[in-house]
């Protein structure tokens, strides 16, 4: 078996310490091959005594067998073959991608990382496929200590509105930039005093228009292929943009990690 899917299949079952060191070899594999059993340690915040009590539950010779069976894992996925339409469906997202990287404007991105980092309150919009997306970055938000609030349906949004103040964001998401409720909320709540920030497919579009802040990227739409339905791809990839910024900061991700290491204590630990 491949030893990233052991660890990840034995991760729930391993001691505290342990499972430490396994998600730092299952999230930066790479990584960990150039780590000394020493470095690995400093890193995970445990003792080279638990990495090698580790590596030996996993049938390895020791730590440098380890990386070993990493390195061979990798060039093994590597050599598999990918199905024409795999490709076909990557060469999708690379152009999407790709695409809305060119659109990115990058004073304005950090503009936008600035306002969600220091703003009292955060209300993310989004209807249908974008409503997924804004519960997304709203769990995200949450785990660094940022209050924001998911708003998915309209009422919820037109009542956030209402209640919205000067230091307070108001983020809409949407594909078109075209969807009537959202648009009515988003100036609803920017009359009120609110930032209206916005990440949109189309620039000649209301809530582009609106914003005091946008983002534009790759409308899916536009891709040239009529089964690529993924309209929230473009997007997820700017919200991963935006909250890896925000994870720059020193307190965001102190929050995050010990939201991370209380979620995963409490899922795993046995009573």
């Amino acid at each position: 078996m491949n030893i990233l899917n052991e660890l990840e299949k034995i991760y729930p079952s391993l001691p505290r310490q342990e499972r430490k060191v396994a998600l730092q070899a299952i999230q930066e594999p790479k990584k960990i091959q150039r780590l000394s059993i020493n470095e690995l340690a400093k890193l995970a915040g445990t003792s080279n005594a638990t990495i090698t009590r580790l590596v030996k539950r996993l049938d390895c010779a020791n730590f440098y067998d380890f990386k070993l069976r990493l390195v061979s894992d990798e060039q093994l996925e590597s050599k598999e073959s990918e199905s024409k339409l795999a490709m076909q469906v990557q060469r999708f997202y690379e152009e999407v991608l790709t695409q809305t990287r060119q659109r990115i404007d990058e004073k304005v991105l950090l503009e936008i990382v600035n306002k969600i980092s220091t703003c009292r309150r955060i209300y993310i919009f989004g209807l249908g496929s974008s409503g997924y997306t804004a519960k997304e970055l709203t769990q995200r938000l949450i785990r660094m200590g940022i209050a924001a609030f998911g708003m998915t349906e309209s009422h919820s949004m037109y009542i956030s509105s209402g209640i919205v103040e000067k230091d307070d964001v108001i983020l809409a998401l949407s594909a078109t930039g075209n969807t009537a409720e959202v648009n009515r909320a988003a100036k609803a709540g920017q009359k009120k005093g609110a930032t209206l920030i916005a990440i949109t497919g189309i620039e000649d579009s209301p809530l582009y228009q609106l914003s005091d802040l946008a983002l534009l990227v790759k409308n899916s739409n536009f891709v040239d292929n009529a089964r690529f339905i993924n309209s929230q791809f473009a997007m997820t990839y700017i919200v991963d943009i935006i909250t890896t910024l925000l994870l720059d900061e020193k307190d965001h991700r102190t929050k995050m990690d010990q939201t991370i290491e209380l979620i995963t204590n409490n899922k795993f630990d046995k009573h």
